[in-house]
């Protein structure tokens, strides 16, 4: 197992891994659009009040509720969808569907219409994230598949920057606006994508992967490796979504903190995903994936456990957030990365799939174990068992990666230099001119 690029090798700088992204352009455009116009999902409870004022608050709070149940559906059943529909058709089917569905919200008064319509627009959302990632892992080589994810990433919490800035002018001119303002996006997004052409890079797309992506032993080996990751990266899913669920919680009920400490929480997280993570991505391009993890593991498990000593010092919850947020930026790139190295080309949409479901299944589980656990044992212990949990993920999954039964054999892209580039470039012209 090779941990880093042959010394002799020159990686490719910056700004040529940024050029290597140009397969994908028209799906980082896609993933951005379409995320900028998610306006009336960060209002969707308020528009209810707003606009159905028959509807109780409990009521509002249950039709919320099931666009998460949407979502979770999606990474569930997307790559049974992907086997019957091609996969960038597919994502356009699900930003149309969004289009659809916001509109036909904005003038539907029966409840359980509602409810029905907002578990379809769950699932149209999430359809898109499973097949991005697709694409991403098809279109792109093993050496750069790392950075394109971080990429997407990054045009993902773009448009997740804007889109609620942009919520709250369309709410203060008129909150029937939202509807429109999504449907508008998402359709702008549909065209982009349906016009953009993501080649199949070279594991091709005929259902069959390279050695490297876990075909290269025996039947059903790939399966095992699979469950063993999303069985040890668990603990990830479900720390990450504390703070997204549980934070504001934490700061200005538990802590007794003004409300600006939990922005300035959400505020140091996105500057340093928006402006960090692309280099960083780069810099680590030569470590394993394995190291990777294990690398942001570490740094997850010190950030939570940090969070707990807020409760003194609330200064410690920002130096927390940035110790936490390093090890995002580590991991969630990596895991796409190695999901997509470890299943054949056949099931990389259903896996892709069952990943972003695992992902969901966190941020539904993860305020209902840890709330009451803080009230119980106090802030200090309960982020100390969060810390507890990823340790024990950490040390499982470096016990799991030792093994290419488990994990996989991973093996170091060879980079050439530009000496070995051109004399490359050379030997194609003379092919053709012969």
């Amino acid at each position: 197992m090779s941990e880093h690029t042959h010394p002799h090798q020159r990686k490719p700088g910056l700004r040529a891994n940024i050029a290597g992204l140009r397969p994908i352009s028209g799906l980082l455009t896609t993933v951005a659009v379409s995320r900028t116009a998610v306006v009336l999902y960060p209002f969707y409870g308020v528009y209810l009040a707003g606009e159905r004022r028959e509807l109780s608050v409990d009521t509002i709070g249950l039709v919320v509720g099931m666009f998460g149940l949407g979502a979770l559906l999606a990474g569930v059943f997307s790559g049974a969808l992907a086997t019957r529909i091609p996969a960038q058709r597919l994502a356009v089917m699900g930003l149309v569907g969004v289009a659809g569905i916001a509109l036909a919200i904005s003038v539907t008064t029966e409840l359980w219409t509602l409810v029905a319509l907002t578990v379809l627009w769950g699932f149209c959302y999430e359809l898109v994230n499973p097949i991005a990632y697709t694409l991403v892992s098809r279109a792109m080589p093993e050496s750069n598949r790392r950075f394109a994810f971080s990429a997407v990433r990054l045009a993902i919490n773009l448009g997740m920057g804007i889109g609620p800035v942009l919520a709250g002018i369309l709410y203060e001119i008129n909150p029937g606006l939202l509807p429109w303002g999504t449907a508008i996006g998402y359709l702008a997004s549909a065209f982009i994508l349906a016009r953009a052409r993501i080649a199949a890079g070279a594991a091709g797309d005929d259902g069959h992967a390279p050695a490297t992506t876990g075909e290269d032993t025996g039947p059903g080996r790939h399966g095992v490796r699979f469950w063993s990751f999303l069985a040890v990266t668990t603990p990830v899913h479900l720390a990450y979504a504390l703070p997204s669920t549980v934070v504001s919680v934490y700061v200005i009920h538990t802590l007794d903190q003004p409300a600006a400490w939990a922005s300035a929480i959400f505020a140091v997280n996105g500057f340093m995903v928006i402006t960090c993570e692309i280099a960083l991505n780069h810099a680590m391009l030569g470590l394993s994936r394995r190291a990777t993890l294990l690398i942001g593991y570490a740094c997850a498990t010190a950030g939570f456990v940090l969070m707990g000593f807020g409760a003194e010092q609330t200064w410690l919850l920002l130096a927390a957030t940035a110790v936490w947020t390093l090890g995002e930026m580590i991991i969630y790139p990596v895991m796409p990365d190695h999901i997509s190295a470890i299943s054949p080309n056949r099931l990389k949409a259903r896996n892709m799939g069952f990943y972003t479901a695992h992902f969901n299944l966190g941020v539904v589980l993860a305020p209902l174990l840890f709330l009451p656990l803080l009230d119980a044992l106090g802030p200090a212990a309960s982020w100390s068992l969060v810390g507890g949990v990823l340790l024990l993920g950490l040390l499982t999954t470096a016990a799991v990666s030792q093994s290419s039964k488990t994990w996989g054999t991973e093996q170091s892209q060879p980079t050439p230099t530009p000496a070995a580039a051109d004399h490359q470039e050379r030997t194609k012209e003379l092919h053709s001119t012969t």
